[in-house]
């Protein structure tokens, strides 16, 4: 039995992409409605405080401002009940895993058929994921490679890190990532399940260990 009015938001910052998105998903059927549409991750955030919550939400992967890794991180931190689906062009395992991490129920390409879009809408709301052939593939293809948890780390995780290796504050270093205290604590969650430790001083141990950062 289909979902009646599973109201969706769209996060992605192409304006002309996301408003055809938006066309398609009304076009699907009277039960998707489109509650939300943002153009970065905080964008999004922002509207959440103000607005009804979403049964999904669509999120891109590439973003100014706030992008995708960032907004799924802070979604897991504090709405770790809502769905998130990927709907973007990037691939890679690295990413694909991450996401996965963070908890996103379904990874499908910018170039999806409206038919598939709809099967992981409805999959998602009824079974709480889609995994695609491509996303299982690449998955496997990462596990078989052996890939440690630091090799998944994306570039504003790092920059967290170095900076948790500093004498800053976690609202020091809020304002040096620009990013509001409570997305830090998301970053700091994340990264103490994803790296297996349970303070800023084992964070910084694992950063020395591995190379992440260099003492001077």
């Amino acid at each position: 039995m289909e979902t009646k009015h599973l109201r969706i938001a769209v996060v992605d910052d192409h304006r002309l992409y996301r408003k055809g998105l938006i066309n398609l998903i009304g076009s699907l059927g009277e039960h998707f409605k489109v509650l939300l549409e943002a153009g970065n991750g905080q964008e999004f955030i922002e509207q959440l405080a103000t607005s009804e919550q979403p049964d999904l939400v669509i999120l891109d992967v590439e973003m100014p401002v706030m992008d995708g890794i960032e907004t799924a991180t802070y979604l897991q931190f504090n709405f770790p009940a809502l769905p998130i689906l990927v709907i973007s062009m990037i691939e890679d395992e690295g990413t694909l895993i991450r996401m996965l991490k963070l908890g996103v129920k379904g990874y499908l390409s910018k170039d999806v058929e409206p038919a598939e879009l709809k099967e992981a809408l409805l999959s998602i709301s009824q079974k709480g994921y889609y995994y695609t052939d491509l996303l299982t593939g690449k998955l496997i293809l990462s596990l078989n490679a052996d890939t440690t948890p630091t090799q998944l780390l994306n570039d504003r995780e790092l920059r967290f890190i170095e900076l948790c290796c500093s004498e800053y504050t976690y609202k020091e270093i809020a304002d040096l990532m620009f990013l509001s205290p409570k997305t830090i604590d998301g970053y700091r969650a994340v990264l103490f399940e994803k790296l297996g430790v349970k303070s800023r001083v084992g964070l910084v141990l694992h950063a020395i260990k591995n190379g992440l950062f260099r003492l001077k």
